[in-house]
């Protein structure tokens, strides 16, 4: 292909030059939403997409020698080089996948990429990010699944940790969900998935965790975005965020604002079969309607000095919150041999929760080899104040008169936690094939949970404190950890990675004064990786490691929420940690039209947690989380990512593997050991329906066949969605239904001895919802230093 330069004459050295031009493909047809980036050096100036007439116009750059980087899917990336010195018409004409102009410089760059310790999914090569959001992006990325809970799963485990450019980000559940939401996708340059996290990142949490890369460039100046939404499921809920970021000079600052408040009708069904030759109770049958009210509040501001081109230092406060308001209705039918009984309870729930944090932050390259050296020091403060009143009423079966109160007390539950920590990292490269880390952390958390429990009086006009259901628990805990790693680059086919993580554990658990809990533990979980790559086109890669799953500070709070008087939640300050162990191989075909990764994997969870109903001598159904015993899994998925048509894309993912778990609690009484298939299909589909007025269509589905958890047959699910989006200038505009056909369910078959549990429960997700987005300033500006503060990871567990 003919390289083509028009030349206007300028006089002033280092004035302000454009490239402009139009992308065609080879029956010289233009292309729109062609992704261009431009580079000079090794360093990323800025990124566009051409219109919709397949024209392109980079403007304001300075004299230099520049790489242009076309990407197009269904193409092989080309990368045409200038020297830019006066104003210049750039065409170019994409030849088929096996035919290249000659003069082209090219490089294949797969949108998925075998990395080491992680799978990396470029979606900025994929017009999937244009005018959304960095939430939804997610769901459409491989192996990635959310839901409106907030809840982010890897190949069908959930429990996923969130980092950003490296950093582990701080929120968790629907705090995360609509801060990601806030975020225009437009800037993201990666999703990095990593099943098997080294020893660099917290040894905390076994699900795995997803890295979202964004892009970077050194202009200075303002952007942000502002967003409100509106979904109707059978409540109205409605959402606003804005985001801004200045750099100037030395300094950057980055604020982010959101407020939500989001309504639900949630039902449950619950039946209880009891087996008659124990007891008279036949059968029992709950059905509970909740309504809930929760407003979302949060903001951080941030700033970053740059000392020097070396050394820069940065101060991180965040908060958030939520207010909630519960009503919790059950109407519970017991049948006996000989007759029945009616009750009705009413739950009256408040619930506060309430998020400071303080980041101080050092970072610093110690000489030219790039040796760089991270220090932070974090302080968190996390308050939650519940209160309920519950009250148990006695009915007749046929009028529902009132015949006497059974039950009525009320409960609250503070907790208090604090958190410092104090954490140093070493960055070390040795060559260009070595490279070492290391680094410690220490952490200091103190939970205080206060639980207070009063009955109602005969005359039903004072309250009684009840001693039995009261107490106050403390909890400290003292994390020392220490990790180190080795990147060894043996040859283009062969590399490794090796590390290992220490971590020694001091915590101690009072209840009313009395010790409780009193461990001193000490871990190593070491990784391992070995790539191979035979090619461009494929490669290799083993990997095992090592982690950790502590409970959460609720879980060990002994809290009670009640769903009757003969059936509650209850916190657990027993439970301890459990351990997890997986191996994996992967295989990744990075090329071509159709992109595949496949991947085989075994695990071991330890002493897992898992909430199991116990049943007490007064027949209460009791639901307490407990270290019941051992999961092995084994387990295999598949991803491929094409383009069918030039109008649709497809997405899919296959998920199957067999499941076995051993164990026992309740004292040894009951015994587990189930073995079960899991499979489960997602497919994301997007269709372009007019490229020149910038509409196009979504089409998602997830549907995860019935399988065993523990003691528990778990139905059918089936998640849908569709949702269409119109592009207007600056504006993103999108209307969407969700759970079309109302079959998002909890279906579960509870087996607790010789008693028999049926849960049905449906958490209102069949909605439709309208969003409009805006963002101004400079789309390239370099964003906030994100980073992974100290504290982190007690963050998770709040």
């Amino acid at each position: 292909m003919a390289l083509v330069f028009i030349i206007i004459s300028n006089k002033v050295a280092h004035c302000q030059h454009t490239i402009e031009g139009v992308v065609t493909d080879e029956n010289e047809v233009p292309l729109p939403d062609v992704f261009i980036s431009i580079l000079k050096g090794d360093e990323l100036i800025k990124n566009l997409i051409t219109d919709s007439i397949g024209s392109y116009k980079i403007e304001n750059l300075k004299s230099g020698i520049y790489k242009l980087n076309f990407s197009y899917i269904g193409y092989v990336d080309s990368i045409l080089q200038i020297d830019l010195q006066k104003n210049t018409i750039q065409n170019f004409t994409f030849k088929n996948a096996t035919e290249l102009a000659a003069v082209v410089i090219t490089a294949e760059k797969s949108v998925i990429e075998r990395k080491t310790d992680r799978l990396r999914f470029n979606v900025a090569n994929s017009d999937l990010i244009i005018g959304s959001s960095v939430w939804e992006t997610l769901n459409k990325t491989p192996f990635v699944a959310t839901n409106e809970n907030g809840s982010i799963e890897i190949a069908g485990t959930s429990g996923v940790i969130v980092y950003v450019n490296g950093r582990k980000k701080r929120l968790s559940g629907e705090v995360l969900m609509n801060y990601l939401k806030s975020l225009p996708a437009d800037n993201l340059e990666a999703v990095e998935v990593i099943t098997t996290p080294s020893s660099r990142f917290e040894a905390e949490g076994g699900a795995g965790i997803i890295n979202i890369v964004t892009k970077n460039s050194k202009e200075e100046g303002l952007i942000g975005n502002a967003s409100l939404s509106a979904r109707q499921t059978r409540l109205f809920s409605e959402a606003g965020s804005i985001y801004l970021n200045y750099r100037k000079s030395k300094w950057n600052l980055y604020s982010t604002a959101y407020l939500s408040n989001r309504e639900r009708l949630t039902n449950y069904e619950k039946d209880i079969f009891y087996p008659s030759s124990t007891t008279d109770l036949q059968t029992r049958f709950i059905d509970r309607k909740n309504t809930s009210k929760t407003l979302f509040s949060g903001a951080n501001f941030g700033v970053d000095y740059e000392i020097n081109s070396k050394h820069i230092v940065g101060m991180l406060f965040e908060y958030s919150g939520a207010d909630e308001n519960q009503k919790r209705d059950a109407i519970s039918k017991d049948s006996y041999a000989t007759s029945d009984s009616l009750t009705f309870t009413r739950n009256r729930d408040e619930a506060t929760d309430y998020n400071y944090s303080l980041n101080l932050n050092y970072q610093g390259k110690l000489d030219e080899n790039g040796t760089l050296l991270i220090a932070d020091v974090d302080f968190l403060e996390f308050s939650s104040d519940n209160a309920g009143v519950s009250k148990t009423d006695v009915v007749t079966l046929d009028t529902n008169d009132i015949l006497y109160v059974r039950d009525w007390f009320r409960n609250a539950t503070i907790q208090d936690i604090t958190n410092t920590s104090f954490r140093v990292d070493l960055e070390l490269p040795i060559n260009d094939k070595i490279s070492v880390e290391t680094g410690m952390k220490f952490s200091f958390s103190n939970v205080d949970n206060d639980l207070d429990f009063d009955d109602r009086d005969i005359s039903g006009m004072t309250w009684i404190d009840d001693p039995t259901r009261s107490n106050f628990f403390e909890y400290d805990e003292n994390i020392n950890a220490f990790y180190a790693l080795i990147n060894h680059e043996l040859s283009e086919k062969w590399s490794y990675q090796f590390g290992t993580r220490f971590e020694n554990t001091v915590a101690k658990g009072r209840l009313e004064g009395s010790t409780v809990v009193d461990r001193n533990y000490t871990n190593f979980f070491p990784t391992a990786f070995l790539k191979y790559r035979p090619s461009n086109k494929h490669s290799f890669v083993f990997s095992v490691s090592s982690r950790i799953t502590r409970p959460s500070f609720w879980d060990v709070n002994p809290f009670r929420e009640y769903t009757t008087d003969k059936a509650f939640f209850e916190g657990n300050p027993f439970l301890n940690p459990s351990r997890y162990y997986r191996q994996e191989v992967s295989y990744t075909k990075g090329s071509g039209k159709v992109r595949v990764v496949a991947q085989i994997a075994a695990s071991q969870l330890v002493g897992e947690i898992f909430s199991l109903p116990f049943k007490s001598e007064e027949g209460i159904i009791i639901n307490r989380k407990t270290n019941y015993g051992n999961k092995y899994s084994y387990s295999g998925s598949v991803t491929m990512a094409t383009r069918v048509q030039p109008w649709w894309r497809l997405n899919a993912t296959s998920l199957f593997g067999h499941v076995q778990t051993t164990g026992s609690y309740a004292d040894d009484t009951i015994t587990i050991d189930s073995n079960t298939l899991l499979f489960s299909l997602t497919a994301n589909q997007t269709f372009t329906i007019s490229k020149v007025k910038g509409i196009s269509l979504t089409v998602f589905a997830k549907n995860t066949f019935p399988f065993t958890l523990v003691n528990t047959e778990i139905g059918n699910r089936l998640e849908t969605e569709i949702a269409i989006r119109k592009n207007i200038g600056n504006f993103s505009l999108s209307l969407s239904g969700r759970d079309l056909f109302r079959s998002n369910k909890d279906q579960y078959d509870i087996r607790v001895g010789d008693i028999r549990i049926n849960d049905i429960n449906y958490h209102d997700t069949r909605s439709i919802a309208f969003a409009v987005r805006y963002a101004f300033g400079k789309s390239t500006v370099k964003d906030q230093r994100y980073r992974d503060t100290g504290n982190s990871d007690i963050q998770r567990r709040l």
